[in-house]
């Protein structure tokens, strides 16, 4: 973050007609009515799923209905896929729902730089190799045993299918996050507060609404890459890519994990490990020591 982004941004907040309690109470309220709408989606769905189909049960066939509805002893419930599928569908419609604030304070408060589809792919690269060496750490210290709450959310996340399981959570949930977490929040608190203030604050709400210490640790530390990844390039569609990659990269090694066994998990864990330092090497400081070397020349 250059000295000139800073003064710019403290001449934005000095300048600024709207006082901060106000624009902190903006914030609330988006983060508010995305969560709302993402509930009210849900809720409206589940409903007419467990209204409706079962009433017309017959007329659709039975093989459409069980993937809908489950008949168990207890009574009736909504099919594992179909019921991760709301809950995208949810995230998708609260996500669309903020969509052009986001993108509207994308532009306004994080300018569009150049960059290279080379940087489009390192980036990548570094969050696959975060996101895997992250999580066969967890699993391997044993931490994720820590917390009731985060085995209840893998239990929930893990019951559908694996496609869907990758379509929800690997594609429509980040498609959501990022649009209110990098998109408004971090964009909003970037009024506020300069330096690295926003990236902390940010980072931290996303660790906190992720409910459970596992996914926190994790949701915090993926958010700096993020965040850190977007000021360089001023693209949210950056944010996007590597909250995708970060979320395939960690639901599908679970599948995979188990087959491994433990040298397998740590041969994985060395590779990826390299391949995130080079990438990182290669983005954050290569570049950088080119243009030092240059600017001694002159």
């Amino acid at each position: 973050m250059t000295k000139e982004t800073r003064s710019d941004r403290s001449d934005d907040k000095k300048n600024t007609s709207v006082k901060p309690g106000k624009l902190v109470f903006r914030l609330f309220l988006f983060f508010v009515m995305y969560i709302v709408y993402k509930f009210l989606t849900e809720t409206i769905l589940r409903l007419l799923t467990a209204v409706i189909v079962p009433a017309i049960a017959e007329d659709i066939g039975g093989t459409v209905a069980s993937h809908l509805i489950v008949y168990q002893t207890e009574g009736l419930d909504i099919a594992p896929d179909w019921s991760a599928l709301i809950t995208g569908i949810s995230f998708v419609a609260a996500g669309l729902m903020i969509r052009s604030k986001a993108l509207e304070y994308d532009g306004k408060y994080t300018p569009k730089k150049e960059y290279d589809k080379k940087f489009a792919v390192i980036t990548g690269l570094i969050s696959v190799s975060l996101a895997i060496t992250l999580n066969i750490l967890i699993y391997k210290l044993g931490i994720a045993a820590l917390s009731q709450n985060y085995r209840q959310v893998a239990e929930d996340q893990y019951s559908c299918s694996f496609i869907v399981g990758l379509l929800v959570y690997g594609l429509m949930t980040p498609f959501s996050e990022e649009f209110m977490f990098r998109g408004i929040l971090y964009n909003g608190l970037k009024r506020m507060y300069v330096g690295y203030a926003p990236l902390i604050m940010c980072s931290a709400l996303f660790a906190i609404y992720h409910g459970n210490g596992i996914q926190g640790i994790y949701g915090f530390l993926a958010s700096v890459f993020i965040i850190l990844s977007y000021e360089k390039c001023g693209d949210i569609r950056i944010c996007i890519m590597i909250h995708m990659l970060f979320n395939i990269s960690s639901y599908a090694l679970t599948y995979l994990a188990g087959g491994l066994g433990n040298a397998g998990l740590w041969a994985v864990f060395g590779v990826f490990l390299a391949l995130g330092a080079a990438g990182a090497y290669l983005i954050y400081y290569k570049k950088d020591d080119k243009k030092g070397s240059a600017d001694d020349k002159t």
